[in-house]
């Protein structure tokens, strides 16, 4: 089952691409989609597809990572790092579901190397790697804007030649211009295009920016971002801790100089900017996996030199690795997540309870177990609905702003496209719907007045709970389901239903 909002719109996009619809969302993943194209047609398959693809590209950045690795260090610090990124729960996670992180490590890795090659001066490396940061944007632009800092620095210090800089310079934008024309082109236009594009902007990021945002909302992706880091190292991230008497000992030189310009943009961007999904560590947890490896392999050599056993290097250093490798697969395999609890809340302890919930959902949610657990439930609700429910007089709603729902609106477009669907907008969120079958963008249609069509007998809500802060209509039947869902049904009559502020009304035959 396709995972989560994003990964339906990338199934969408198999469909009909149209970054106004957000098929897929903007600023638009051309290549990334292109790819799945490929896939599908031979597989028939849009989630098999972009599962393989995230399968091809993890095990693309496993063997990218150990070259570069090799590149800057050396063969056991190589080894150490790529077996590390592999068993990685999140790094694993995300190799196993239709999204575009497990590439962005892949794309990330790949154009580092390219840099890192030109730093020695390689002007063959220089325009590999602006041809390769171009055409890396047309699949994730976020990669193009992180690693762009790093590929002109190493250009400009290794490659000091204004013409070949410029020809670099040249080759780069004309790879982005490759992906970015045919994808405003298929988008209705340059128009279309942007239109939709600050929208998203508007309505996504701006909010979690500094510009827009709180301090709260800063402290918040703070820790979003540490903790999903945490779940990408697992008992590597101890190793950390003697990264002070590394460069005490060894000092920082170019390799070390070279993974922080890596990392460091990433982490400012996703601290200041916006941080949406745990996936986005994948821009830089290469990069911080070679660099705490070569910590490890650094302290395991200075530990047998100090036994005076430097012949044990090897064993000592599989002896340290070995457990790391063990917990990382135990703790991806084995662990579940706790069910949710919303009721019996303490007013005094919403501290605890908000740490309980995002321990759920940004460490506990990354494992196989929540996996299956989450692609059941979307299982659950479609069989459940398609089975009980008749699409000719049944219309679904879902929710946006439910605090103790997931949004299932593109979901229910991509299982259920026989069945009107309606997103309403509840909260303190002012009210708007959006109907897909009628609308030509993603915008939401203001106001609070839904006509449904005249043969519709029942409303079916397709949420995981209902909001305790919103009423519930005369006549709400509640259905619950397996793994602590639930489906609420409302039988209509001639007269208007009134709801969270909205009325649904049937047209007249």
């Amino acid at each position: 089952m396709l995972y989560n909002w994003d990964a339906v719109q990338f199934a969408l996009a198999l469909r009909e691409f149209d970054v106004a619809k957000h098929q897929p969302h903007p600023p638009g993943y051309l290549l990334y989609v292109g790819l799945g194209r490929l896939l599908n047609a031979s597989l028939g398959d849009p989630t098999l597809a972009y599962v393989a693809l995230a399968m091809l590209f993890s095990a693309g950045s496993t063997f990218v990572l150990y070259a570069l690795a090799r590149r800057l260090y050396d063969r056991a610090t190589a080894l150490v790092a790529a077996s590390l990124l592999a068993v990685s729960p999140l790094f694993w996670f995300y190799g196993s579901v239709g999204l575009t992180y497990a590439g962005e490590a892949f794309a990330a890795s790949v154009v580092a190397w390219f840099a890192y090659a030109t730093l020695g001066g390689s002007a063959r490396h220089l325009y590999w790697g602006a041809l390769a940061l171009g055409l890396t944007g047309g699949m994730r632009q976020s990669v193009l804007l992180l690693l762009l800092p790093l590929w002109f620095g190493c250009a400009r210090l290794g490659v000091r030649s204004w013409r070949r800089l410029t020809l670099a310079g040249g080759l780069l934008a004309v790879s982005v211009l490759a992906w970015l024309v045919p994808m405003m082109w298929l988008s209705g236009g340059s128009a279309a295009y942007l239109a939709a594009s600050t929208q998203l902007y508007g309505s996504v990021l701006f909010p979690t920016s500094v510009l827009g945002g709180s301090l709260e909302i800063t402290l918040a992706q703070v820790r979003y971002l540490l903790e999903s880091t945490l779940v990408g190292l697992g008992p590597l991230g101890l190793v950390a801790l003697a990264l002070p008497v590394y460069a005490r000992r060894v000092g920082w030189r170019a390799p070390e100089l070279f993974l922080l310009a890596w990392m460091l943009p990433a982490g400012i961007f996703y601290t200041l900017v916006h941080f949406g999904q745990a996936g986005y560590v994948l821009t830089f947890l290469p990069a911080l996996v070679i660099l705490l490896s070569r910590v490890l392999v650094w302290a395991v050599a200075a530990g047998s030199e100090r036994w005076r056993r430097p012949n044990w290097r090897w064993a000592l250093t599989a002896a340290a690795v070995l457990p790391l490798v063990l917990i990382n697969t135990g703790f991806f395999v084995s662990a579940r997540p706790l069910p949710r609890e919303f009721d019996h809340r303490a007013g005094r302890d919403t501290w605890l309870w908000r740490a309980r919930d995002e321990f759920h959902d940004w460490i506990m949610s990354r494992t196989a177990a929540a996996l299956r657990e989450h692609e059941a439930v979307i299982r659950t609700y479609v069989e459940t609905i398609r089975t009980v429910y008749e699409p000719s007089d049944t219309a679904l709603v879902t929710e946006l702003g439910n605090t103790r729902s997931y949004p299932w609106l593109r979901h229910a477009m991509f299982y259920m496209p026989e069945y009107p669907i309606y997103q309403v907008q509840v909260g303190p969120m002012p009210p708007g719907f959006y109907a897909p079958q009628s609308a030509a963008t993603m915008i939401l249609t203001p106001g609070s007045h839904i006509r449904l069509p005249a043969e519709i007998r029942r409303l079916v809500w397709f949420v995981d709970h209902w909001d305790p802060a919103t009423a519930r209509p005369a006549g709400l039947r509640e259905v619950q389901l397996p793994y602590g869902r639930y489906l609420y049904v409302l039988p209509l009559t001639r007269a208007p239903t009134e709801y969270a502020g909205y009325t649904f009304e049937r047209a007249a035959r």
